[in-house]
Formats: C-alpha cells, sequence, structure tokens
C-alpha cells in the first residue's frame, strides 16, 4: 500500500472507531474505551509514519 491509501485508511477507521454505534456499545465504560482508541490511533500513525519514511507529502521547496 501506499502512504496516501495508508493515510486514508487511518482517517476511516478513526472515523469508524469514533462513530455512534461504537460509542454506544462501549456506554458504561465511553472514558476508558475513548482513552484506549486514542493511544492505537497514535500508535497506528506512528507505524504508518515509520513506514512512509516519515515524509507527508513530495518536496516541494527543492
Amino acid at each position: 500500500m501506499r502512504s496516501t491509501e495508508i493515510g486514508v485508511f487511518i482517517f476511516l477507521l478513526g472515523l469508524l472507531g469514533l462513530n455512534w454505534p461504537f460509542l454506544e456499545i462501549f456506554r458504561l465504560h465511553v472514558g476508558a474505551y475513548l482513552a484506549v482508541f486514542w493511544i492505537v490511533f497514535i500508535v497506528l500513525v506512528a507505524v504508518a509514519s515509520r513506514y512512509s519514511g516519515g515524509r507527508s507529502g513530495p518536496n516541494i521547496g527543492g
């Protein structure tokens, strides 16, 4: 996968994870769910960044 595809995948995963049905499933422990989701999301972004070489886009400045 290219870094753009990975970024889109992580974005959609974030939208899905913070969607109302998932929050309703974990209604009693929503604070714990959000904390765990946030940590997992940060780890995924870090792994994707490492996988793509840490570049966020094309080098325009030179």
